[in-house]
């Protein structure tokens, strides 16, 4: 593994666990971060373990990894944390890096080479700091896991995607080979849901795994009201892309208005918006849609609407399906990835099978015209947002790193 042998034999002589275990104020966790700004990347979930460690465990010195200086590094600042810029390299990457007609493993071979100086300077990085814990950030930077072995310190990994069906990455060493060396590099992985977990564990199950659910603070809204005779408006929110479920949306729509009946669907997110509005016209609802870019505040986006949508082919969690119900909205999503753990069909929510364009104008026509089915999924979706309250986060992150 990365010239293993080389790895082990410099791990022989600079194993971290032949000294004593550093007790007291002393004690050090060191987390990496495979991104240095918000906006994606588990950035959030990253600094809810940033603040776990701090507010949990005061004596602890926690020390945050990042790839370069970014927005991320500057909010985790407060939280009393010391920041270091280190070399982390990936070893997945998206097949729209190279160019057409090279294969994605062939492009990928200068990737390798990079890798080793990333490890290098890991190992060094625990030298100096001597962490008793290492966690690293999703499933894509292996370099400080790595180090982490060799040195003997325990690893911890954090994975928050399935990495291949959702964000469609290559893999250096392959998707089964990786996840078995994920297992192989940690004490335990822990995912952020049980669908995650399924997936990491189909591939290896002599994994050891922990499922901790992501903290969503989103403001808590209340259920909006709906008059007599005005349109059922919904809203999704996510990057703008076909795994993302934006065309699965507007056909929806498509199809309640050939119904007879007309839905209004706001569509919130970066990316290219050109596609999205060709489709709405192409197919008669272009009236129906509105388009609107990234925002860092969503409350008025979730105060205008009635239903918010999760219509992701594959979603790992699903924050946004959280905001939505704390904005008091009932949400319709997929049959499929971590969304069925958040959403309970008729409790708080309904669900259709992904792709499924007329599951999905159903659901939402069952809402346009049952105005007291749709308030009460809403009170669901309120009552269900409380689970995912940060002192439960953080116990349960506390209690698997072992730091009570």
């Amino acid at each position: 593994m990365f010239a293993g042998d080389a790895l082990r034999r410099v791990g022989s002589r600079l194993r971290l666990n032949n000294s004593p275990p550093v007790e007291g104020p002393d004690r050090c966790a060191v987390v990496i971060s495979n991104v240095s700004s918000f906006g994606g990347g588990g950035a959030v979930d990253f600094r809810d373990v940033i603040r776990a460690l701090r507010r949990k465990q005061s004596a602890l010195n926690v020390v945050a990894v990042y790839p370069q200086k970014g927005d991320l590094a500057a909010d985790c600042v407060q939280y009393g944390v010391q920041t270091q810029i280190a070399w982390t390299p990936w070893w997945a990457f998206g097949k729209w890096r190279f160019a057409p007609g090279l294969h994605p493993l062939l492009g990928a071979l200068p990737y390798s080479a990079i890798l080793l100086p990333g490890i290098a300077q890991a190992v060094l990085l625990f030298l100096r700091l001597r962490p008793t814990i290492v966690l690293s950030n999703t499933m894509v930077i292996p370099s400080h896991a790595i180090a982490a072995k060799v040195l003997g310190i325990p690893h911890y990994w954090q994975v928050r995607e399935f990495g291949r069906d959702d964000h469609q990455l290559w893999f250096l060493l392959g998707y089964r080979r990786t996840v078995r060396l994920i297992s192989r590099l940690s004490e335990t992985v822990i995912c952020n849901s049980h669908a995650v977990e399924q997936a990491m564990l189909a591939l290896d199950p002599t994994m050891k795994t922990s499922v901790i659910y992501p903290v969503v603070e989103t403001p808590l809204g209340t259920p909006p009201e709906r008059q007599p005779g005005e349109p059922l408006r919904v809203i999704l929110v996510g990057y703008f892309s076909k795994s993302k479920g934006q065309q699965l949306a507007i056909n929806s729509i498509a199809s309640a208005r050939h119904a007879g009946v007309d839905i209004e669907l706001t569509l919130v997110g970066s990316g290219s918006q050109r596609p999205l509005r060709k489709l709405a016209q192409r197919l008669g609802v272009a009236d129906l849609v509105s388009i609107h870019g990234p925002t860092p505040d969503l409350v008025s986006h979730w105060a205008a609407a009635h239903v918010g949508l999760m219509c992701s082919e594959c979603e790992a969690f699903g924050r946004v399906t959280v905001e939505a119900m704390r904005a008091g909205l009932p949400v319709c999503g997929t049959r499929s990835g971590g969304t069925p753990e958040i959403i309970d069909h008729g409790v708080n929510g309904l669900l259709s099978m992904a792709g499924d364009v007329q599951g999905l104008a159903a659901n939402l026509l069952s809402l346009e015209s049952d105005e007291p089915l749709r308030r009460a999924l809403a009170t669901g979706a309120l009552e269900t947002s409380e689970r995912f309250q940060r002192d439960r986060h953080d116990d349960e992150l506390i209690t698997i790193l072992g730091l009570r």
